[in-house]
């Protein structure tokens, strides 16, 4: 199952977030901050519930109060604000076994492609919007950016 969750943020809170990416993604100088990839093209990753500061703390807490109206034992693992340039995609795969849920903010929707594909839908990114799923157990993938930068926030979930 899918939960589908419209304007989890408005759009000023996705710009705020995808300009904290801007000023925090510095991989030479902070471990919380890398490039992830297997191919000759890497989403810049920031791992966001690291820095123990006031949004980071509130969007946890927004996450637990959501997942938690699914499964009361579950709880955030970590999350991350994720730049995926152009010609980067995820293969298809399903998340560690500790991780229950998965979920996806879309922080943006002015890029081409970058669709998330769980099981059989393809889920079209919009501003705003969070999906929430079994990542444990629903393989799921992200199809090619095919031009400018998708922004997301996932989140992984345990127990």
């Amino acid at each position: 199952m899918i939960y589908s969750y419209e304007n989890f943020l408005t759009p000023s809170q996705c710009q705020y977030f995808i300009k904290r990416h801007f000023d925090l993604f510095n991989p030479a100088n902070d471990p919380r901050t890398y490039y992830y990839g297997f191919h000759d093209k890497k989403t810049e990753v920031v791992v966001f519930s690291r820095y123990f500061e006031h949004d980071s703390k509130k969007l946890n807490g927004r996450f637990n109060f959501t997942v938690k109206n699914i499964d009361a034992k579950m709880f955030v693992d970590y999350f991350e604000i994720v730049k995926w340039p152009t010609g980067v995609w995820q293969e298809l795969h399903k998340d560690s076994d500790y991780h229950y849920y998965s979920s996806i903010i879309y922080l943006n929707d002015n890029f081409e492609g970058g669709e998330t594909v769980v099981g059989k839908t393809k889920i079209k990114p919009k501003q705003g919007l969070m999906v929430l799923f079994a990542g444990d157990k629903e393989a799921h993938s992200v199809n090619k950016i095919k031009k400018g930068a998708r922004y997301t926030i996932p989140c992984w979930y345990t127990k």
